[in-house]
């Protein structure tokens, strides 16, 4: 840390009287951090008490001026009752801009710093577009004015003792290239699919907002989201026949054309990307090739780009897979995998151990799914979840989860593939990792998919690691004697794909990746759609590495999934608040997200 002399300022703010110190100079932990041009890091010392009379109104409102202070007491009044008798003091981490720029997000910052509560109260002051500039490090009100975030630590915060370790953890976490040189004009975005209810759309909206870009919504005419009480969440709502016939890009790109001054067109629901596609490419909007998205929803187009799965049929009926069995141009080889051949999820997916499964198993996809059926060998080992953000073909930010498995796994037909619980990041060996990274990576590049967000799904065969219980604790272990015919291939590992989404993952996935890797794929998405290559490659950034967690991951995340196990009516109205009060206060303090997937 730098050494200067010890500065000094007593108030009064309000009711409140607070006293600072703090020594005139950036933090440094680390000079060879990135961006370290961008910003400087100041320690404060703050004592904060409730006045016994309150002061006049003239003395209040010159530091009422102070917005920093106020937010700064606001902040300590959320976690501290404070009374004239229980003064409170602590220090505060002050990040302050050190040249000028522009803001590319609203709390830029916030979502770096999911589940850092051992580390203080995060206050994020940015704001999208805004112009900062250079802070006098002695000037009281221009520090807390124009500081970027404060991290407020109480005195008693001994969880993290060594300060050093702090403001290690926080140049790690905000080294992504937060700040613009040019100023950042508001946009506007066209949505396809205005979501199932008000809980799915909110994220898109949010995030959309923070980002400066308003929304206009093409849906069917009625949709929820055009009553009344929802006006404030868009900008203007377009309807329109969804019926997802081969004329619905023509319809989108219709109502696009004649809004105008839209910068871009999106959505995230998979049955509506080909048609948005190909809009967008009719109006000369950003987007990928069509063709290589309609590829990628088609499974069965996906499984003669990518193979590994023989034998592998398409069929359309149960009379339809007789026949072909009958002429040899398939010969089952168990077990089978039997699903429909578009569709999210693990929706209508089941595995078959034999004929009379097999045959089973395509009537019941055919009868839910009113789709044709394709049939591939089940591949045994490690399932993955597996993300990508490209940028003309390279690779920003990957990640891989483990998908621990699921009932079809080991069940009878009767049994799905639902997730159980996905925890990220994945404890696969460096080079199993390596090569589900170069084989995704290139079959990406194969199907013409080279900028933007792409959740796939994988296996590892002839993996090193399987999952087996110990303790009662079932996770991915190292394959180390031959127990239960689980012993180590002699051939070598090889990645499978099961599928290809190019778009986001689920909500759910997205919030746990954010909070181990600090980037957020739904924000990635939004800026691919209008094509804004700088801030696309700015926020696509993970953290530092961190020598105890693999693949620039800061944290560990799980995602539990509370599954129904049959259909009916929910007894709860809040069925994850109920389980959470279920749960000890010290587990209840480790979920950082509740959501009820209705």
């Amino acid at each position: 840390m730098n050494h200067s002399a010890v500065l000094r300022a007593n108030f009064r703010h309000g009711d409140f009287e607070v006293k600072f110190s703090w020594t005139p100079a950036d933090y440094n932990f680390d000079s060879e951090r990135s961006n370290k041009d961008d910003f400087a890091l100041l320690v404060l010392d703050v004592e904060l008490a409730v006045m016994m009379q309150a002061s006049s109104e003239n003395q209040s409102a010159e530091y009422e001026k102070i917005d920093g202070v106020k937010d700064l007491i606001t902040a300590v009044q959320s976690d501290t009752l404070l009374t004239p008798n229980t003064p409170w003091s602590g220090r505060v981490f002050l990040c302050v801009p050190t040249r000028s720029g522009y803001l590319a997000r609203s709390k830029c910052f916030q979502h770096r710093f999911v589940g850092c509560g051992d580390l203080g109260n995060l206050v994020d002051r940015t704001v999208f577009g805004q112009k900062v500039t250079f802070v006098d490090y002695q000037n009281l009100k221009a520090l807390f004015d124009g500081c970027l975030f404060m991290l407020i630590r109480p005195g008693n915060c001994f969880r993290m003792e060594e300060e050093a370790a702090v403001a290690k953890e926080i140049y790690a976490r905000i080294n992504f290239q937060w700040m613009s040189n040019c100023e950042l004009a508001p946009r506007t975005l066209a949505l396809v699919d205005g979501s199932l209810n008000l809980q799915a759309f909110l994220p898109l909206y949010n995030f959309a907002s923070a980002l400066g870009i308003k929304l206009v919504i093409l849906d069917y005419s009625g949709h929820w989201i055009s009553e009344p009480p929802f006006r404030n969440l868009y900008q203007d709502f377009i309807p329109i026949d969804m019926t997802a016939d081969s004329k619905l890009n023509l319809r989108i790109a219709a109502a696009v054309k004649t809004y105008g001054n839209l910068d871009g067109i999106c959505t995230v629901a998979t049955r509506f990307l080909a048609h948005v596609a190909k809009a967008a490419q009719i109006l000369g909007l950003p987007t990928e090739s069509p063709e290589a998205i309609a590829a990628a929803n088609n499974k069965y187009e996906t499984r003669l780009i990518a193979g590994d799965a023989d034998p592998t049929i398409l069929v359309t009926s149960v009379i339809d897979l007789r026949h072909k069995m009958q002429e040899k141009t398939f010969v089952a080889q168990y077990p089978l995998i039997v699903k429909p051949i578009s569709g999210t999820g693990s929706e209508h997916v089941c595995k078959a151990d034999n004929e009379t499964e097999l045959f089973e198993g395509v009537r019941r996809t055919c009868e839910s799914s009113n789709k044709k059926i394709l049939i591939e060998a089940y591949i045994d080992g490690p399932e993955l979840d597996v993300n990508f953000v490209l940028q003309d073909g390279e690779i920003l930010f990957f990640e891989i989860s483990d998908d621990f498995p699921s009932p079809g796994d080991s069940g009878t037909i009767d049994s799905d593939f639902w997730e159980n619980t996905n925890i990220l990041p994945s404890q696969l060996p460096a080079v199993e990792y390596t090569i589900v990274r170069e084989k995704l990576h290139q079959l990406l590049l194969n199907m013409g998919l080279k900028t933007g967000v792409f959740h796939l799904e994988a296996r590892v065969q002839n993996s090193s690691v399987a999952y087996s219980e110990e303790d009662g604790i079932l996770d991915l272990r190292e394959k180390v004697a031959i127990t239960d015919g689980n012993h180590p291939s002699s051939s070598p590992p090889c990645c499978f794909l099961i599928e290809i989404n190019p778009r986001p993952p689920g909500f759910q996935v997205v919030l746990a990746s954010e909070g181990s890797y600090g980037v957020n794929m739904y924000d990635l998405h939004i800026l691919a759609s209008i094509g804004d290559h700088e801030r696309f490659r700015a926020l696509a950034k993970p953290f530092e590495i961190n020598t105890s967690i693999p693949n620039h991951a800061r944290a560990w995340s799980q995602l539990v999934w509370i599954r129904a196990d049959r259909g009916g009516i929910c007894v709860s109205h809040n069925a994850c608040g109920d389980f959470l009060q279920r749960l000890a206060p010290e587990d209840r303090e480790l979920v950082t997200e509740a959501i009820e997937r209705l």
